[in-house]
C-alpha cells in the first residue's frame, strides 16, 4: 500500500513458519544480554550485519519488496541490507519515538504478535503544516499520525527518516519482531 502519509508505507503478509523463527530468537536472547536503544524494558539484540542461514528465505522475500520500492524511488545505487536486530517486548515493554538515520528503507517483520501487544505508530508532523485547519476527516493521506496493528507474519516497510514508536505490550505473552535497515 503506497500513500501520501509518507513517500511509502508498504505492508505485506508472508507465509513463513514463525515458530522456528521464534525458537531461534529466544535461543539468541538466552545467550545475549542485548542492548538498549529505543526499547524500554524489552530486549533488543545487538546489530547483525549478515543474515543467518535460518532467516535466509525471509530476507530474500524482504529484499524482493525492497527492490520494488528501490525501483519506485529511482535511485542510482542498489539498496543493500545494512543491519538487522531482534526485538522481544514483554508485558509493559515499548519502544520510544525514533527514526533510523543512515538507512533508506527500514522495516519490521512480526514473528509473534499476541492480542493487545502494541501497535506501531508512525509520525509525520510535516503534514500538519500543509493540512492544518483544512481537513474534514483524517485518513492515511492527511494524518500526522498513522497506526498499524501488526499481524503475525506481516512485514512493514517504511522510509528510514519516518519517526515511529511501538505502543506498550499489554499482554503477558511476548511480542517478537525482527527490525532491519537497507541503504546504499
Amino acid at each position: 500500500m503506497f500513500n501520501i502519509f509518507s513517500s511509502y508505507l508498504a505492508v505485506d503478509n508472508f507465509k513463513f513458519d514463525t515458530k522456528k523463527y521464534k525458537k531461534e530468537i529466544l535461543n539468541i536472547k538466552s545467550k545475549n544480554e542485548g542492548r538498549t536503544v529505543s526499547n524500554y524494558a524489552g530486549w533488543q539484540s545487538n546489530d547483525l550485519k549478515t543474515v543467518s542461514k535460518k532467516f535466509t528465505s525471509l530476507f530474500n522475500k524482504i529484499s524482493e519488496n525492497v527492490k520494488k520500492i528501490e525501483k519506485n524511488l529511482s535511485v542510482s545505487k542498489e539498496l543493500r541490507l545494512h543491519n538487522l536486530w531482534y526485538n522481544i517486548n514483554g508485558l509493559s515493554s515499548f519502544n520510544r519515538p525514533h527514526s533510523h538515520p543512515g538507512g533508506v528503507v527500514s522495516g519490521v517483520y512480526y514473528v509473534s504478535i499476541p492480542k493487545n501487544s502494541g501497535s506501531i505508530v508512525f509520525l509525520n508532523r510535516d503534514l500538519d503544516y500543509f493540512f492544518k485547519g483544512h481537513v474534514n476527516k483524517y485518513n492515511e493521506y492527511n494524518s500526522t499520525i498513522w497506526k498499524i496493528n501488526p499481524k503475525e507474519n506481516e512485514c512493514i516497510l517504511f522510509p528510514s527518516y519516518l519517526e515511529h514508536y511501538v505502543e506498550p505490550n499489554l499482554n503477558k505473552k511476548e511480542r517478537i519482531s525482527i527490525s532491519f535497515n537497507y541503504g546504499f
